[in-house]
């Protein structure tokens, strides 16, 4: 939820800036009528409409309000991160693979499968292993800097280390 907010504050600000720029810098014709009855159409950005004005004044508060929150957020940053971050893919997991031995392969590859995360006991049925057996690969993995486990409950959350 964090996520789509900070993605509807960007957008929001990208429009105000875009606002604000088309109507700053692309004036429209404004006919001005003289006390003589004369009309006068001018180009000239040194003139704005009322409507233009009350656009600018919105825009730079909404530049402003959205700047803020987003400089302010805490999970701006975060966000920010994952989308500069390239997840990593089951290629360079594969690359980890060879290096296993045969049990610690097994589990590793049920991770990948998994799409990166799995409970310790969904593991356990997967894999045929005992707990037992299954608690000793994992902490092997863990040692090597594979895996994260994260207390889940009555069992563990196993995750891969990105």
């Amino acid at each position: 939820m964090d996520q789509f907010k900070i993605i509807i504050t960007i957008v929001i600000l990208t429009a105000s800036i875009f606002l604000l720029f088309s109507r700053l810098f692309a004036p429209q014709p404004i006919q001005i009528i003289l006390e003589t009855g004369q009309e006068v159409t001018t180009q000239s950005s040194e003139y704005f409409s009322l409507v233009d004005v009350l656009l600018l004044i919105s825009s730079s508060f909404l530049i402003g309000s959205t700047a803020t929150y987003l400089f302010y957020n805490s999970d701006t940053n975060d966000v920010i991160k994952s989308f500069r971050q390239k997840k990593k893919s089951v290629a360079d997991y594969g690359m980890v693979l060879p290096l296993l031995r045969g049990d610690e392969r097994k589990v590793f590859s049920e991770l990948i499968e998994s799409s990166g995360e799995m409970l310790q006991n969904a593991l356990v049925l997967k894999s045929g292993f005992s707990k037992v057996k299954m608690t000793r690969i994992l902490s092997g993995l863990e040692n090597k800097h594979l895996i994260v486990k994260e207390r889940y409950g009555l069992t563990n959350k196993i995750k891969l280390r990105r």
